[in-house]
C-alpha cells in the first residue's frame, strides 16, 4: 500500500521535473491520487511519457485508476527503484540530476578505459612502441559510491587491468638464467621482430569526483594494484626460421599503487595514471615505472 503511494507520488514529481517552467526545487507538486490497499499496478514507459494503471483495491475489486505523464522533448529522465537510499548506477545511463537524493549510496559499474603505455625511469633503452604499447582497464567492475551532494562523490571499487609494454622493433627484452633481465638489440639479419612484457592486475580504486560545471566532472584518487600475472615474449625471424622466447616467471612487484586523475563530460572522459613503483622487482635489474593515458567511458 505505502509502496504504491510512494511510486505514484514519485512519478508526479518526475513529471513536474520533466515539464518544469521553474527549477524543480521551487516548483509545487500536488498529490493527484492516494490509493489504499491497491491490488495491482502496471507502469509503462515510452519516449512520450509514463502511464500508471492501478486495478482493484481491498474495498472495490473492480476499481481502476490510470495516470499519464508526458515528457518534454529535451527532458533527461530515468526510472529506478530505490530502497533504503541505495540504487544501482550503470554506464551510459541517462540520469535526472534533480531526482537524485543526497546523500545517497550507489552501487556503480563503469570506467572502461583504453590508453597508451609509457615506461618512465627505464633509461635510454626502455623505449616503448607508442602504437603497440597499450592498457585496457575496467576501473570499476563493481564499486560502492557515496554521493554527499549533487556535486561531490567518493567511490571505492574493484577493477581489472591489462598492460602491454612493447619495445621498439630494434630492441628486445632478454632474461638470463639467473632471472635478471636486460634490454638489448637484435643481431643482424633479423626481421619480423617483437618483444613485449604483459601484466594483469586486480585494482582497488578510491576516487573522489567533483562536478565543475553542468556535466563536466573532475576525478582524482589512488589505485591499489594486485599484479597477479606478468610475462615476457620475444619473437623474430632469421631467414626462413622463426624464433619465440616466452617466460611467465619474471618476478613482477605484486603490490603497487597508482595516482590517477581524469576529466570527463557526460560519459566520455580522458585520464592519466602514474605509478612511482617499479613494475618488476629490483632483483631483476630492470627498473621502470608505469605511465598510462587515454580515454575512459561510462565513468
Amino acid at each position: 500500500m505505502k509502496r504504491t503511494i510512494f511510486i505514484i507520488s514519485s512519478l508526479i514529481a518526475l513529471s513536474a521535473a520533466a515539464n518544469e517552467a521553474v527549477p524543480a526545487d521551487t516548483a509545487t507538486v500536488d498529490t493527484v491520487q492516494v490509493i489504499e490497499g491497491a491490488h495491482r499496478m502496471v507502469l509503462t514507459e515510452n519516449a512520450q511519457g509514463v502511464t500508471v494503471t492501478v486495478t482493484g483495491k481491498d474495498d472495490n475489486p473492480d476499481y481502476t485508476f490510470t495516470y499519464r505523464s508526458h515528457f518534454s522533448p529535451d527532458a533527461k529522465v530515468t526510472t529506478s527503484q530505490e530502497s533504503n537510499n541505495w540504487q544501482l548506477t550503470i554506464p551510459f545511463s541517462r540520469r535526472a540530476k534533480k531526482m537524485m537524493k543526497n546523500p545517497s549510496n550507489d552501487i556503480t559499474v563503469g570506467g572502461l578505459a583504453f590508453g597508451g603505455v609509457f615506461a618512465p625511469g627505464g633509461g635510454n633503452l626502455m623505449k616503448t612502441n607508442k602504437g603497440k604499447s597499450w592498457e585496457i582497464m575496467l576501473l570499476n567492475a563493481v564499486a560502492y559510491q557515496r554521493r554527499f551532494t549533487p556535486n561531490d562523490r567518493l567511490s571505492a571499487g574493484i577493477g581489472i587491468d591489462w598492460k602491454n609494454y612493447r619495445l621498439d622493433d630494434n630492441l628486445r627484452y632478454y632474461k638470463a638464467d639467473d632471472g635478471t633481465m636486460t634490454i638489448d638489440t637484435y643481431g643482424e639479419a633479423v626481421s619480423e621482430q617483437s618483444s613485449r612484457i604483459k601484466t594483469f592486475s586486480w585494482l582497488v580504486p578510491v576516487i573522489y569526483e567533483r562536478r565543475i560545471y553542468d556535466d563536466f566532472w573532475i576525478h582524482a584518487g589512488a589505485v591499489l594494484n594486485f599484479n597477479t600475472y606478468a610475462s615476457v615474449k620475444t619473437k623474430y625471424r632469421i631467414a626462413d626460421l622463426k624464433y619465440e622466447h616466452f617466460d611467465d616467471n619474471i618476478r613482477q612487484n605484486v603490490v603497487t599503487c597508482d595516482v590517477m586523475a581524469a576529466i570527463r563530460y557526460s560519459w566520455l572522459g580522458f585520464y592519466v595514471k602514474y605509478s612511482p613503483c617499479n613494475v618488476l622487482k629490483s632483483s631483476t635489474g630492470l627498473k621502470f615505472q608505469s605511465l598510462t593515458a587515454g580515454i575512459i567511458l561510462g565513468f
